[in-house]
């Protein structure tokens, strides 16, 4: 048995990351997992993530996947990989999967979520995690527009040059915002993203309900 894949399942904070992608200064957090794989001798080969992420983006759980020349258990991959890594990262679950898997391609839907704190303190342990905007807001108003993002639209002005090279029509199957105690939650769900396109749909809402932009700019044409 040689050149098996593993699927890994793993969490991490992207506070002063460049993103997944891998960096010319190493700094990725592609290249955090590449280094984790090369100490461990699983192969050196360079792991394959579901999605590119902007700076400073978390994840809950993404998935990965990585072709290894040397056999090991899952349990040996998870545990080796997690001593490897910087707390960071973590690994929760690896899986052996067939050569027909791709954690790109494979995967079927992507979900973002951006959190605005509206309280008057925020709690430590948040800081990293929220945006606190004390400003004010007509959140249900707010929260009729998010939806207006549903469906397929041409994203062309809530991308950057690198986004609309690829295309700009992009479907959402869900763009929702909720409160959750003193958090504004906005949840946007979909197959694929452009290039800064969910950041830039949260950053829209936020600047046409607090009075710093026109409609039309924080609007997008449906693609029939």
């Amino acid at each position: 048995m040689s050149n098996v894949r593993y699927r890994l399942d793993l969490a991490f904070v992207g506070t002063g990351s460049q993103g997944w992608q891998s960096q010319k200064n190493g700094k990725g957090l592609q290249d955090l997992l590449r280094r984790a794989v090369q100490e461990i001798a699983l192969g050196g080969r360079i792991p394959v993530g579901c999605s590119r992420t902007d700076s400073g983006v978390h994840a809950r759980r993404y998935s990965a996947h990585v072709a290894g020349g040397a056999i090991r258990t899952c349990e040996q991959v998870l545990l080796g990989l997690n001593a490897a890594l910087p707390g960071k990262m973590r690994i929760y679950r690896t899986a052996l999967v067939g050569g027909g898997f791709h954690a790109r391609y494979s995967c079927v839907q992507k979900t973002y979520r951006y959190h605005w704190h509206r309280g008057s303190v925020v709690p430590p342990p948040q800081i990293p995690f929220v945006h606190k905007w004390s400003g004010p807001l007509d959140e249900q108003a707010m929260a009729r527009a998010a939806a207006l993002f549903e469906g397929l639209h041409d994203f062309s002005q809530l991308t950057t040059a690198e986004g609309r090279q690829k295309g700009a029509a992009k479907n959402i199957d869900r763009c929702v915002l909720t409160r959750d105690s003193d958090l504004l939650v906005l949840e946007v769900r979909g197959r694929s993203f452009l290039h800064r396109m969910v950041r830039m749909i949260a950053g829209a809402l936020l600047a046409f309900f607090s009075g710093r932009l026109e409609l039309q700019e924080a609007s997008v044409p449906q693609v029939k």
